[in-house]
């Protein structure tokens, strides 16, 4: 594979047909300079275009070549960090606003998909977020509360009801979002470097930012055969910005999770789920996936920060699935991959200006679809003069991750949270075969 190959996959197998666009190759001026042309770097571009800023974009290799081509496509409201977490460390009232912007990131993804006439990216409505323990009865009312407080539309499923719709025994109550939809990312992504050049920006792909520094009122971005001098840069790649911001790279921890599709199940699949829409479950480290081209399976887990590929990823992943549904039987996995993101110990994205004229949009790993076009909002208010959306990010800041110790700190405790998951399911498991006998 090289360079400007897309990682083999499933959205790369059935992506819209693109155009590689140039490297950038003199120095250029700018208002604005984003870094990264993944869904945190695009919005942002879109964005500040249609408003008539001019706009360049660097991308160190193809438009959504890493985790937003990559990804489970979901798009829905909340963060990776829980909505009561949030509610106890900043104020209902503070918890309420960042969840609200989490719903304007849907809102854009989805006017994004009309307006770029391209209806056929949306795959499917609705997101069941289901639990593998039982609830208790008080589940529904504790949900319904939540709702509330946080200005959501998600609802309270019983077991029967998810059971009716999931055939496992896996599963017990849902969370039903009716606002969430899922898509097919990778085509998400080029479509919005489309509209970002028709909208006068500029996007250049396999250009690599190799330095940032101050140039007068702006910055200077330098690359291996140019650069661009603009007021503002928006930095929004992941870890690997460490050239062009150090600070920023050391805040983010690279992530593996992984991806499959399987081969065209027919039937079967559809006896095994009669749901269109999304599916996560709410374990610590959980599965997420969804019913693609008709008969085919995606499927995605595990939380892993050793970024190298299994060798025996196929298999992995068919295991997952025949624990959920066994019934399926013998699957074939056509498509398995891994997809590397950026992760924040505070489990939230790292947004807003940190010195003068520089951003950052960055963190995104767990969150979602949504949360990129989220930041993105916030940032692109914050450089046209409204800094009150990028302030509902300001209390996590961009602190040390903790590198080698960092990562390996982050892989003890996804450990123990999986263990903690695993004594959950068995200690339900045993007091339900104690009921019976």
């Amino acid at each position: 594979m090289t360079e400007s190959d897309y990682p083999a996959s499933w959205y790369a197998a059935t992506r819209d047909a693109d155009r590689p666009r140039p490297p950038l190759a003199t120095t250029e001026e700018a208002d604005v300079a984003v870094v990264g042309g993944g869904f945190a770097g695009l919005h942002t571009a879109r964005l500040l275009a249609r408003q008539g800023k001019r706009v360049m974009l660097l991308e160190r290799r193809r438009i959504g070549w890493g985790a937003s081509g990559r990804n489970g496509g979901f798009v829905g409201p909340g963060y990776a960090q829980r909505s009561g977490a949030l509610i106890d460390r900043l104020g209902l009232d503070h918890a309420r606003r960042l969840y609200a912007q989490s719903q304007r990131g849907v809102a854009i993804v989805r006017g994004a998909i009309a307006e770029l006439g391209r209806p056929g990216i949306l795959m499917g409505t609705g997101k069941l977020s289901v639990s593998r323990s039982d609830q208790g009865a008080g589940f529904a009312d504790r949900t319904r509360k939540l709702a509330e407080q946080l200005g959501a539309s998600f609802e309270p499923w019983p077991t029967g009801r998810t059971r009716s719709v999931l055939d496992t025994m896996r599963y017990h109550q849902a969370i039903h979002d009716p606002t969430s939809f899922h898509i097919h990312p990778l085509d998400l992504a080029l479509a919005l470097a489309d509209d970002i050049e028709r909208r006068g920006g500029r996007v250049h792909e396999n250009t690599e930012a190799i330095a940032l520094t101050r140039d007068g009122n702006g910055w200077r971005l330098r690359t291996p055969r140019g650069g661009v001098r603009a007021r503002h840069v928006v930095l929004a790649g992941n870890a690997d910005l460490g050239a062009v911001q150090p600070r920023i790279a050391r805040a983010v921890l690279p992530v593996a999770t992984y991806v499959a599709v399987t081969e065209r199940l027919g039937p079967r699949l559809g006896e095994a789920i009669r749901w269109t829409g999304a599916i996560s479950d709410t374990r610590r480290a959980g599965d997420y996936y969804r019913v693609v081209d008709g008969d085919r399976l995606l499927w995605g887990g595990r939380i892993t920060t050793d970024t190298t590929e299994p060798p025996r990823l196929r298999e992995m992943m068919r295991s997952d699935i025949l624990s959920v549904y066994p019934q399926l039987g013998e699957i074939g996995i056509d498509y398995a991959w891994p997809g590397i993101m950026g992760y924040a110990p505070h489990k939230m994205p790292q947004v807003g200006e940190i010195e003068p004229g520089l951003w950052v949009c960055s963190a995104f790993g767990g969150h979602g679809v949504a949360q990129t076009a989220a930041g993105a909002d916030a940032v692109a208010a914050g450089i046209l003069g409204d800094p009150s959306r990028w302030h509902l990010f300001a209390p996590f800041g961009t602190g040390w991750a903790g590198g080698t110790a960092g990562r390996a700190a982050t892989q003890l405790a996804y450990w123990g949270l999986q263990m903690r998951d695993w004594w959950d399911e068995k200690r339900q498991a045993q007091n339900a075969e104690t009921l019976r006998t």
